[in-house]
């Protein structure tokens, strides 16, 4: 009878330090969150945009990354920008095969109200955030003539 019990109480023991096990790693996971997904990271991108020839901010210039359509923000009025960015962490072909290094963000400068603030030329640049919660870019954009 001694033998039942023995073996049903460390059946139960197995049963309940499998059970304490799955409760701490959702309380892990309650706590901290999901890591971070395999291939992308996000990264905050701010910034402001000026005219290379006055230095004024320019409002209405719509800032993307990657080609994005969801990931992008729009200057306001003080020429500041803000929005969040997937980045690669593996070796990435874009649009138009355009190639990023691990860790690569293409940042492209689109002019969305020619009339309102004059004509600037679409500016595309390449920043690498180096696993960086945030990136902050300070842009100067040409005329277009």
């Amino acid at each position: 009878m001694k033998k039942i019990e023995l073996k049903s109480r460390k059946l139960l023991r197995k049963v309940f330090n499998g059970i304490s096990l799955t409760a701490v790693a959702f309380m892990f996971q309650a706590c901290y969150g999901m890591p971070k997904d395999y291939m992308y990271d996000n990264v905050k991108i701010t910034g402001t945009v000026t005219s290379k020839t006055t230095n004024l901010p320019i409002k209405g210039i719509k800032v993307a990354a990657n080609d994005d359509e969801y990931n992008f923000g729009i200057t306001n009025e003080d020429g500041k920008f803000g929005f969040y960015a997937s980045v690669p962490r593996n070796d990435y072909y874009g649009k138009d095969n355009i190639h990023y290094t691990p860790d690569s963000v293409r940042i492209h400068f689109h002019d969305i109200d020619d009339i309102e603030n004059g004509y600037f030329r679409d500016t595309t640049i390449i920043i690498n955030p180096a696993r960086k919660d945030e990136v902050r870019i300070n842009m100067k954009l040409e005329e277009k003539q």
